[in-house]
């Protein structure tokens, strides 16, 4: 299952980067993603410990606060 993950830290190696997943860091390889190398702060899609896609910061916020309130009311599904 891809997963939406934020940049934290980057890594002298241009093909990983380390990103953020619910208060853990986790390395991120960069070998499959079109675009140039991320910076901190950016939002990546993340599947199988690749990043295949950047999101746009307001985008990702929007989803990311769908999934927790999904979470927090799992019984309130539309």
């Amino acid at each position: 299952m891809s997963r939406l993950h934020r940049v934290v830290a980057l890594v002298d190696d241009d093909n990983v980067t380390v990103v953020d997943l619910d208060g853990r860091e986790h390395p991120v390889s960069l070998l499959v993603l079109d675009d140039a190398a991320p910076s901190v702060g950016d939002w990546l899609v993340v599947h199988s410990g690749y990043a295949i896609e950047r999101v746009e910061s307001e985008d990702a916020r929007r989803v990311s606060d769908e999934i927790s309130a999904a979470r927090a009311h799992p019984d309130e599904r539309k």
